[in-house]
């Protein structure tokens, strides 16, 4: 059966779209029309159609229905346990698509089904969609398929992405209230300074008094705002613009990666972000059956840093030659000594699955701390920094009226 588009007419005369499955474009209208829809155009989706938006996969309509990591995370969980209860891969591709309500999940997993009903593998129809299905995804259900234990790659994939999930949903909850707090912080400063103070202060002015030293400042301060604030806002954007461009060059990226890197506050955190996504990865792909080299290859694509790559890299092409994966680490000076340690003692003992996963809990245990240390001063650090400003404004519209009631003394 072949996968269709439609785009319809509902019995309000309402206009829906979605995806049917049919022999041919004839019975997929007859399907329609059995549900009461009066189709206006319905367009076959094949492995053709989809040549051109490969990796994207969605037209402009499903803009926001667009396909997320948490929808590939509970297709992965769903689809798991079907396979691991023993339905073939086309059932159980059936079962969820039929639970699945995005209409582009729907048209994702009909044309995976299509491709291995037609004798492809699963990886390879998985392969179509490399935007929602990373290498590291393919290759550990190739390794699978080719072992012949789909269902527990299964099942460590849909676990792997929910601890991926959870770790993420961790750090956005965490530095969502103090980038909030900022943002609110500084709308608010900026309103006052460039909006309020000067109505409130030019009562002084009209009175021809010679205005304290913080007055002076905050009203030139406040001038200047208010009459550039626009070209401020355009240059920030400008500027904005700039460095994106420049961080999509080679060196660009590797400045801002070194940067992340060695960053004051930021560096320790994201270095351990670096750590843990690359043991859990490289575990996860070991203990699936993915050749070690193969598995450096998805790793270093996987961190997100070309800095690390650049050194896993340099790995790879040492493990080739023999060495011990350790050693290479080792003298790369970027890899923190406790994750050079445990991989060095899960070679020496022949569980470098275990050793990696463990020291990818080590990391994450380490990363919840430093987050937690981290905002436990950046908050108060914060109130302090925004408490002075408001004391200086304060301050600042008061003097000139002490000075008044000296004066009338």
């Amino acid at each position: 059966m072949a996968v269709y588009e439609y785009k319809a007419l509902n019995t309000k005369g309402r206009e829906t779209t979605g995806i049917v499955e049919a022999e041919s474009r004839v019975s997929a209208g007859q399907a329609l029309k059995r549900m009461n829809l009066y189709p206006v155009t319905i367009q076959e989706t094949t492995r053709k159609t989809l040549e051109e938006t490969r990796g994207s996969d969605l037209s402009f309509r499903d803009l926001f229905q667009r396909v997320t990591r948490k929808d590939i995370a509970l297709f992965t969980t769903q689809f798991a346990a079907l396979v691991e209860a023993g339905m073939p891969v086309v059932t159980a591709f059936d079962i969820t698509i039929r639970q699945t309500e995005k209409a582009s999940v729907k048209k994702i997993l009909s044309v995976i089904k299509e491709e291995v009903n037609k004798g492809v593998s699963l990886a390879d129809a998985l392969h179509l969609f490399p935007r929602h299905f990373p290498p590291l995804y393919v290759n550990m259900v190739r390794a699978g398929e080719a072992s012949g234990s789909l269902e527990i790659v299964l099942k460590r994939l849909s676990d792997f992405l929910e601890s991926q999930m959870e770790m993420r949903s961790r750090i956005t909850a965490t530095l969502a209230y103090p980038v909030l707090m900022a943002l609110v912080a500084t709308a608010v400063v900026f309103f006052l300074v460039a909006f309020v103070v000067p109505t409130v202060t030019g009562i002084f002015e009209d009175m021809n008094q010679v205005l304290p030293l913080p007055t002076r400042m905050l009203l030139g301060f406040s001038g200047f705002l208010k009459a550039t604030w626009i070209y401020l806002l355009m240059l920030l954007a400008l500027l904005w613009v700039g460095f994106l461009k420049f961080k999509r060059t080679e060196p660009g990226r590797a400045l801002v990666d070194r940067w992340k890197l060695r960053a004051p506050v930021y560096g320790s955190p994201y270095r351990k972000i670096i750590m843990t996504r690359f043991t859990r990865t490289l575990g996860t792909l070991l203990s699936n059956g993915v050749p070690i080299v193969t598995s450096f290859d998805i790793v270093k694509n996987v961190v997100g840093n070309t800095v690390i790559s650049k050194e896993i890299e340099k790995a790879r092409e040492d493990i080739q030659e023999g060495r011990e994966i350790s050693r290479p680490m080792a003298e790369s000076g970027v890899f923190p000594p406790v994750v050079v340690n445990m991989i060095a003692v899960g070679e020496q003992s022949g569980q470098l699955e275990d050793m990696l996963n463990r020291v990818s809990r080590i990391m994450e245990s380490e990363l919840d701390s430093t987050l937690k240390r981290l905002m436990s001063l950046l908050e108060p650090v914060m109130i302090l920094i925004m408490g002075a400003i408001v004391a200086f404004i304060v301050i600042s519209i008061l003097l000139p009226i002490f000075e008044m009631n000296q004066l009338i003394k």
